[in-house]
C-alpha cells in the first residue's frame, strides 16, 4: 500500500516536472521563432493559456495542441498588448528619471505621481495576461479588468508579487532549474492565483465585470 502511494507520487512528480519542461522548451522555440521581438509576447500568452486549463483542473490537456493554437490565434493581438505594455512601461521610465532630474516640490509631485503609477502598472502586470486569456474582451478592456482586479484582490496580489520573487530567488540561486521550469513555473503559479480571483468572482456574483464593459 505505502509501496502504492510513493510509486503514485513519484510517478506525478515526473509528470509535472515533464509539463514545466515542455512549457517552458516550447515557450523558448516560439519566442524565436517570431524573432523575439514578435515572439515574446504571443509565446507568454500560449503559456498562459495551457496553464490556465491546468490551473481549472482540466485533465489530459494536450500541451502541444493548446500552446500552438493559443499561439496562432493570438500572435497579433498579443503582440499588440505586448508592444503597448512595452511602449507605456518605456515612457513610464523616462519620464520617472526625468522629474528625478529636478527639485522643486512640482517635479516632487509629479515623481510621486509617477511613482504611483508605476505601482499601478507592476499590479495590472500580474493580471494582465490571466486576463487576457480568460476573457473575450477588447484591448483597452484588459487594462481595466487588470487593474480592477489587482485592486480588488489585493490579497491575491500580494501572494503573487511574494510566489514571484521567492521562485526569482529559488531560480537565480539554483539556476539549473531554470531550463526546465524557469518561464512555466512562475506562469503556472500566477495563473493558478488568478484563477481564485475568477472563480470568487463567479462564486460571490460580483457585477463589477459589467460595469466595466
Amino acid at each position: 500500500m505505502e509501496m502504492g502511494r510513493l510509486f503514485t507520487s513519484i510517478y506525478n512528480l515526473c509528470q509535472w516536472i515533464c509539463y514545466f519542461f515542455y512549457l517552458n522548451v516550447m515557450w523558448v522555440f516560439c519566442t524565436l521563432l517570431g524573432g523575439i521581438i514578435f515572439g515574446i509576447a504571443p509565446s507568454t500568452t500560449a503559456v498562459f493559456a495551457v496553464a490556465r486549463k491546468t490551473a481549472l483542473g482540466e485533465e489530459d490537456v494536450k500541451v502541444f495542441r493548446a500552446f500552438w493554437e493559443a499561439y496562432k490565434k493570438e500572435f497579433f493581438r498579443a503582440n499588440i498588448l505586448g508592444i503597448c505594455l512595452t511602449a507605456f512601461g518605456l515612457l513610464w521610465y523616462f519620464n520617472l528619471n526625468f522629474f528625478r532630474s529636478f527639485e522643486g516640490s512640482l517635479y516632487f509631485s509629479l515623481n510621486v505621481l509617477m511613482t504611483i503609477i508605476g505601482v499601478v502598472f507592476l499590479l495590472m502586470l500580474l493580471y494582465i495576461f490571466p486576463v487576457f486569456v480568460h476573457f473575450d474582451l477588447k484591448l483597452y478592456q484588459y487594462v481595466k479588468f487588470s487593474i480592477a482586479f489587482s485592486f480588488l484582490f489585493f490579497g491575491n496580489v500580494l501572494v503573487m508579487l511574494i510566489t514571484c520573487i521567492s521562485t526569482y530567488y529559488f531560480l537565480i540561486s539554483f539556476p539549473g532549474f531554470i531550463p526546465i521550469f524557469g518561464v512555466s513555473l512562475l506562469v503556472q503559479l500566477n495563473m493558478w492565483m488568478a484563477c481564485q480571483s475568477f472563480k470568487k468572482v463567479e462564486r460571490k456574483r460580483i457585477f463589477f465585470i459589467r460595469g466595466l464593459v
